[in-house]
């Protein structure tokens, strides 16, 4: 399923980045260090399946957002373009079936 890359509709998006603060600077810390595409590609992963075990996943949309914007401040375009299309939909079918 391809995930529709714009803003998510939330009004108050910006209420929600002092919420996450702690978990979007170290997310961000983490996807940036990382060195190649395979990396870049687990540390995304690993972040959103963090985040989901600590505040569930009814607002990963706007997660994924935020956390994108911080990347770009950092300069890790490629994680953002990551963060922006992770597919939400393959990480509740992976959690389903640890479950």
């Amino acid at each position: 399923m391809k995930k529709n890359l714009r803003k998510p509709p939330h009004g108050g998006l910006y209420q929600y980045e002092s919420a996450w603060l702690i978990e979007l600077a170290r997310g961000a810390s983490h996807i940036a260090s990382v060195l190649s595409a395979a990396t870049l590609e687990a540390a995304v992963h690993e972040v959103m399946q963090e985040f989901v075990a600590a505040q569930g996943s009814a607002e990963l949309d706007a997660f994924c957002w935020l956390l994108a914007e911080r990347l770009e401040k950092r300069g890790c375009v490629a994680g953002a373009a990551k963060a922006r299309a992770f597919d939400a939909s393959s990480l509740a079918r992976e959690l389903v079936g640890e479950a």
